[in-house]
């Protein structure tokens, strides 16, 4: 049985400094509070009037919001986590890092949140983001709430999920498609949490489940963190030069080109950039470096996603075909990313190969 992966985004939660518009996977209005307490007091007088007093000083200008804090090269070694969990940590945040950007670092509360779900997933023989209350171990409908039962305020974030492919197979299947890869991706996430169950139902079995945020009552983690400055502000996947990529696109739920089956489909290509940015392609194509063909491939982007699941600082080239074994690809991008909400726009070009497994 191959891997099954599915992808749920995006609980946004309003945070003061910082705020995106770019539409996710579904957005749940919550808000959070996170000025402080304004206090007005009042005195009385005794029996002859006050002198006039001075008007009230002008208020000192607030602060500005400091932004996203600087790619996390390092974070600390999780603890609790079985074999399987460790590997699974351990992969995410090396493809992270090789792709430019911050770690994540390991949440006890939302590897809790990630382990009952995992668990109610066995439990319920249901591969599904989304609980049914009164189910057994029913601990919250959606990711963002089970992260919030168990003691973390989560801001625009994910949930991905594998099976019955886990550890770090089961990431590196994950990466190799287009809606979970998008979120692995992303640069904002800070935090993560882990669950995986071992036990096999008669349709789910060993099911893998990773939560990726930040938090919204952490005034500086909670505004992300930026990517490594030497990507120049754009991720790409494969990276440059990378071997033993994947032939075909793995078994993604849902299919983010539904008219074809998902398993002829190849290995996609994508850039990811900063959240309050758009990136548009104006060309985007992929070649066979033996022959020199363009591969039939479909683009998608935030505006033409079938599944409504692409957000718009990720673009991704879907071959139409499975990749050749054994075989260099060369990927040339041009194109440019607006900004949110300055409208500012900067060109994007980028060119680069990989080459395929042989198999």
């Amino acid at each position: 049985m191959g891997s099954f992966v599915r992808a749920r985004c995006s609980r946004r939660i309003a945070v003061a400094g910082r705020q995106s518009l770019a539409v996710l996977f579904r957005r749940v209005a919550v808000t959070v509070m996170t000025g402080g307490v304004v206090a007005c007091g009042g005195g009385g007088g005794g029996g002859t009037s006050p002198s006039p007093s001075a008007p009230p000083p002008s208020p000192a200008p607030a602060p500005a919001a400091a932004g996203p804090i600087a790619a996390q090269l390092s974070v600390p070694a999780p603890v609790g986590y079985d074999a399987d969990r460790l590997a699974a940590f351990n992969r995410l945040n090396e493809i992270r890092v090789s792709a430019g950007l911050g770690m994540l670092a390991q949440s006890g509360p939302m590897d809790q949140a990630a382990q009952a779900h995992a668990a109610w997933i066995s439990a319920n023989d249901s591969f599904t983001h989304v609980e049914q209350v009164g189910t057994p171990g029913f601990t919250g409908t959606d990711w963002a709430q089970r992260d919030e039962a168990f003691g973390y305020v989560p801001v625009e974030g994910y949930e991905v999920m594998s099976a019955p492919v886990h550890g770090a197979a089961g990431v590196d299947g994950l990466v190799n498609t287009v809606y979970h890869r998008a979120a692995m991706l992303a640069f904002e996430p800070v935090d993560v949490g882990i669950g995986w169950s071992a036990l096999a139902a008669t349709d789910v079995s060993m099911p893998l489940v990773i939560d990726l945020t930040r938090p919204g009552n952490d005034p500086v983690r909670g505004l992300g963190q930026l990517a490594q400055a030497s990507i120049g502000g754009v991720a790409i996947w494969p990276l440059a030069d990378a071997l033993d990529v994947p032939v075909r696109l793995g078994q993604e739920s849902p299919n983010p080109v539904p008219e074809q089956d998902v398993l002829t489909l190849g290995t996609p290509a994508s850039l990811t950039v900063e959240a309050d940015k758009t990136i548009t392609a104006a060309s985007f194509v992929m070649t066979n470096g033996t022959t020199g063909a363009i591969l039939p491939t479909r683009i998608l982007t935030n505006a033409n996603d079938p599944n409504f699941s692409i957000p718009g600082s990720f673009v991704a080239l879907v071959p139409l075909t499975v990749l050749d074994p054994g075989t260099r690809y060369v990927v040339a991008f041009s194109g440019s990313t607006t900004q949110f909400p300055a409208g500012t726009t900067e060109t994007v070009n980028r060119q680069w190969s990989f080459t395929t497994a042989a198999q």
